[in-house]
């Protein structure tokens, strides 16, 4: 397993795509943070430090974009061969890309939280501290932030592990990455009028889609949690839960796949 961990790094790190990756991260951080500083009229700098000036957005379509790859062009470029007929079971093979990719996720992470925090100290050292509280909440600004970074992490692992299962079922990369994007925004767009129908259908608050609403459930509990009919205890036990399920079923059609 380790070595097949180390062998999934090495091919991640040999990718350009990584280093742009990274440095579009680092440039779109600080160009969001300048931004910020220059319309502090305009933009809500503690909210946008919250988020990472943006970042975590960007960081969602980086990594469906490799966790749509990491397997698919496995298929596309024949290596898969190789790897199969090492002394390795299938299901080794995919953990070791899962890990490959939850290292690239901390990674990038990372980050963007080192990167938020020196911008913070660089533009807005005097504009806000990270021990004020917003709005009459009672967490501080420095707690919101990793509360958010937190619950964005797993809410990112729920649409990972649905992606993971289409790239299992898939054998094309480029295809894998558009439903992954193209499924993102609609998540996103569908989620909106999912409360309709959960206020007349109550069973539908344990849908998949309800379950991404858990960060913004964390900054906003008593708008939220009327809407989503749940609470953030369920709302972590659910994303838990599906994630599990989703990267199992991705197992079994991995497993089951032709090569």
């Amino acid at each position: 397993m380790l070595f097949l961990y180390k062998q999934e790094i090495f091919k991640l790190l040999k990718k350009k795509s990584l280093w742009f990756c990274l440095l579009f991260i680092v440039l779109q951080n600080i160009g969001v943070a300048i931004l910020g500083n220059a319309y502090p009229k305009y933009i809500n700098v503690p909210e946008l430090f919250k988020y990472d000036f943006a970042s975590l957005s960007f960081t969602v379509l980086i990594l469906i974009a490799a966790s749509s790859t990491i397997i698919s062009t496995e298929y596309e470029y024949n290596t898969i061969k190789n790897i199969v007929m090492q002394p390795y079971s299938r299901t080794m093979i995919l953990i070791s890309k899962w890990l490959t990719i939850l290292t690239y996720a901390i990674g990038i992470y990372l980050l963007s939280i080192l990167m938020s925090l020196m911008n913070k100290f660089i533009f807005f050292n005097n504009s806000f501290l990270l021990t004020d509280k917003l709005n009459g909440k009672e967490n501080m600004i420095w707690q919101d932030w990793l509360i958010t970074n937190g619950a964005n992490f797993i809410t990112l692992w729920l649409i990972l592990s649905i992606v993971f299962l289409l790239a299992s079922v898939m054998k094309k990369g480029a295809v894998a990455v558009i439903v992954g994007v193209v499924g993102y925004f609609a998540m996103n767009i569908i989620g909106s009028m999912m409360f309709v129908l959960i206020e007349r259908w109550e069973f539908l608050k344990w849908n998949p889609l309800n379950f991404l609403n858990y960060p913004g459930q964390l900054a906003n509990v008593g708008i939220l949690s009327e809407l989503t009919h749940l609470s953030n205890t369920q709302l972590l036990i659910g994303n838990l839960s599906y994630i599990v399920l989703f990267m199992g079923v991705g197992l079994y059609f991995f497993s089951k796949k032709e090569i």
